[in-house]
């Protein structure tokens, strides 16, 4: 549960809640709810679940990195399609062809929920 609300915390930090705001104990437990409901759509078997923990954990990490680093736009760009390209051929690697699937499923949707967010904060 400790590495789960961590992935967690570093997947809100990646995506955008900046550091004057706090999530709120709501927000972490919808995020966490949200998690665990892509863990179970994608059905991992025991011997999948620590190597996607570990894949997750350091993409996030990686981008964690990158956002406190101050490169220019295109470099943290070049940076994030890099760290998504290995975090995708190490996902590949690991899930079935069903489970991949899911997996870029989801992408798209956090891309879509992206864009809807930075839409309406303009």
């Amino acid at each position: 549960m400790k590495r789960l609300l961590i992935l967690v915390c570093l997947l809100f930090l990646v995506i955008g809640v900046s550091a004057q705001s706090r999530l709120t104990e709501e927000q972490r437990e919808e995020a966490i709810a949200r998690y665990q409901e892509y863990l179970e759509r994608l059905n991992l078997t025991e011997d999948q679940k620590p190597k996607v923990e570990e894949i997750n954990m350091n993409f996030f990490e990686g981008l964690s990195n990158l956002k406190q680093s101050s490169g220019s736009r295109l470099d943290k760009y070049r940076t994030f399609k890099e760290l998504s390209d290995k975090r995708d051929a190490e996902m590949k690697k690991v899930l079935t062809r069903e489970q991949y699937a899911i997996y870029k499923e989801n992408q798209q949707e956090q891309r879509q929920n992206f864009k809807e967010r930075r839409r309406s904060q303009r």
